[in-house]
């Protein structure tokens, strides 16, 4: 029995070593194990008690920093206010013999509000509205000038004239006017050498230009356009032109006034102005024809250069004129008439003595076509003429 017991001892023995030994040749086998890292924590400080051996020195104060201040050994019963900026020192109280305790200061900042400022109450003022800006709107227009109405132009005579219904000689004598008479302008002709004047006797007439002199703004004397129709004069005796015939809107042509001169020699002359109210016109031709020897002349063409003056009435000072072309445009000299043309023919040129008649005479273009009515024309041996005529277009 106790051998029973130690063998099975031994056995149990061997079997220990032997797992003893499983486990080292494992470990071999599979290494080392790998290092298990445990984080540390850093451990809080504690408060260690003092031994009883540990003496607290009484708080002393520097004198030399603070005189005449004492320690407190108590709070103080109520708190205490700082003041900002005032640099003050905190004394803590400290009981005299006591053990050293951990103190904590607690300072308590209240913010003081600012005093609302009381409004002094001053005299009423009443508020000013804000002027409304105004929406710029489109400029104003610069008004215009307003003109200066021109005085009213007047002629004066020169002398003793014969006022007549219309512009021209052909027209009957109304009255006449003592020199020196001033009397309104309200119109002329076309051709500028006769006045509508207002008023004789009631009524307007006309006046030559070189019977008077003119004062005043003249340009702005309208064209006269209703002029009366050239009047048809009795039969005389002796013999006289043939009345132009009243123009019509058949012709191109129509005569607006005529004029005789005395002619120093026994021709037919005629001379004529073509043109179209403003300017003289060219390239137009008079067809001159003598009925009782039944003959027909063709002469030159209208020129649209300029004017050919002829002298009707010489000066009062009896002084002669020396360039007809420059002063009877602008006669200044008293007494002076000029009458001007642009186309003129006598029978000199063709070799018939004037009182060979009578003569007829047509305004024709170059074709050879008529383009005013007829004239016929009485002339005289013993009292010869020359004519003036105005065709307008």
């Amino acid at each position: 029995m106790r051998k029973r017991r130690v063998a099975a001892l031994i056995g149990a023995l061997l079997a220990l070593a032997l797992a003893l030994l499983g486990c080292s040749a494992t470990r071999l086998l599979a290494g080392p194990p790998a290092a298990t890292v445990t984080p540390t924590r850093t451990p809080r400080p504690t408060w260690t008690a003092a031994a009883p051996s540990v003496v607290v020195a009484t708080p002393t104060l520097d004198v030399t920093r603070f005189p005449g201040v004492v320690l407190p050994t108590a709070a103080p019963p109520t708190p205490v206010i700082l003041v900002p900026g005032a640099g003050q020192t905190i004394f803590l109280p400290q009981p005299v013999g006591a053990p050293a305790v951990q103190t904590v200061v607690v300072i308590i900042v209240t913010a003081t509000p600012v005093p609302t400022p009381t409004p002094t109450l001053g005299p009423f003022v009443v508020p000013v509205r804000p002027t409304a800006t105004p929406t710029p709107g489109p400029p104003t227009p610069t008004p215009l000038p307003t003109a200066t109405p021109l005085p009213p132009v007047f002629v004066v005579t020169k002398e003793k004239a014969n006022v007549r219904q219309g512009p021209g000689v052909v027209y009957p004598v109304v009255t006449q006017l003592e020199a020196g008479t001033k009397v309104t302008v309200v119109g002329r002709n076309q051709a500028g050498d006769w006045w509508k004047i207002c008023c004789v006797n009631g009524a307007d007439v006309w006046i030559s230009d070189a019977l008077v002199q003119v004062e005043g703004p003249l340009w702005t004397v309208a064209e006269v356009v209703d002029i009366p129709p050239t009047p048809v004069p009795p039969p005389t005796v002796g013999p006289s032109p043939t009345p132009a015939p009243t123009a019509t809107t058949a012709w191109t042509f129509r005569v607006e006034s005529m004029e005789e001169f005395p002619l120093g020699m026994d021709l037919f002359r005629i001379d004529t102005v073509i043109y179209n109210g403003a300017v003289p016109l060219w390239g137009y031709r008079l067809r001159i024809r003598n009925v009782a020897l039944g003959q027909e002349w063709i002469s030159g063409e209208s020129q649209a250069a300029g004017w050919d003056w002829t002298i009707v009435q010489w000066p009062d000072d009896g002084l002669v004129v020396a360039n007809a072309g420059v002063e009877c445009p602008n006669p200044v000299r008293k007494g002076l008439r000029c009458v001007r043309s642009n186309l003129k023919w006598d029978s000199y040129k063709a070799n018939l003595p004037g009182g060979t008649g009578p003569w007829e005479v047509t305004v024709i273009d170059r074709a050879g076509n008529p383009l005013s009515a007829t004239l016929q024309f009485h002339t005289n041996p013993g009292n010869p003429k020359w004519y003036y005529v105005v065709f307008r277009r």
